[in-house]
């Protein structure tokens, strides 16, 4: 398991050189606020929030390289001290673009040390995070920080929660198949529940709704399930989601999923006497 260590602005420019424009897209009006993401940096280090992993977007058209959409995954200062004492680690991920098409946004999300899968909260289930270019200010995102981290406690009890509730082969097939809906196109697409549910390892053996999220998770974001094309009746092997867009929603998506589920289950257990 390899251990996230805090990236400097250097490092980061490597991952997203998006981060550091200094000018936005042409085009855009002038009401438009330009805010350079690096600039906010330091406001999430001075809150104890530290970047270890940034990404961005491809762009198909190259003048827009450099202002596309990119993200930067920042972990708090007790979790990087204590890089062993949690299965899972609570991160936050600030998301913006420099293109106009996307506010600043704040997102919760879970990185499980195992098999290094980011898994992220959908926002309408805590307070909005979104914030807009115009009248900008620093303590707006401190305000973000603080909004998304007072949420953690909530959201480790949702995980324990997980945890707690065993799926029979019916559930675990069921809720594959409620992945494979979000993922392929079901009209085009055949896909047994079967390879998503695959065991890559040991970790991964329980049946807890729990692992059975992450199993569900790593297939449809890293990509590698084998299925057939129903037109063509040719075999294909779906790739990574690399896009940030899409591998945010898909994220999003199957946490949703994965709560109804355990509200059903939680519905069902039997009225203490």
């Amino acid at each position: 398991m390899s251990i996230r260590q805090p990236l400097s602005n250097k490092e980061l420019f490597k991952q997203a050189p998006s981060i550091f424009a200094e000018t936005q897209s042409e085009g855009l009006s002038d009401r438009y606020a330009f805010v350079p993401t690096y600039k906010v940096l330091d406001t999430f280090r001075e809150a104890g929030y530290y970047p270890i992993l940034a990404g961005e977007s491809k762009v198909r058209n190259p003048d827009n390289n450099g202002y596309q959409k990119h993200f930067i995954q920042f972990r708090s200062l007790d979790n990087l001290l204590r890089p062993d004492a949690n299965e899972e680690y609570a991160d936050t991920i600030l998301v913006n673009d420099h293109s106009g098409k996307s506010s600043f946004k704040v997102i919760l999300s879970y990185w499980r040390t195992i098999c290094q899968n980011m898994l992220l909260v959908p926002s309408h289930t805590f307070v909005s995070t979104s914030i807009i270019h115009s009248g900008f200010q620093d303590n707006k995102i401190q305000n973000a920080i603080q909004e998304v981290t007072e949420y953690i406690p909530k959201m480790e009890e949702e995980i324990e929660r997980f945890k707690s509730i065993t799926l029979s082969p019916l559930e675990q097939r069921s809720l594959a198949k409620a992945a494979i809906d979000l993922r392929f196109d079901t009209k085009k697409h055949k896909v047994d529940p079967n390879a998503l549910l695959k065991i890559h390892r040991k970790e991964d053996m329980e049946t807890t709704l729990w692992v059975i999220f992450n199993r569900l998770q790593e297939g449809i974001i890293r990509g590698g399930i084998q299925g057939k094309n129903i037109e063509t009746n040719r075999s294909f092997t779906s790739k990574p989601i690399n896009a940030i867009d899409a591998n945010f929603s898909l994220n999003q998506e199957l946490w949703s999923t994965v709560k109804m589920m355990a509200d059903y289950k939680s519905s069902a257990l039997p009225i203490a006497a």
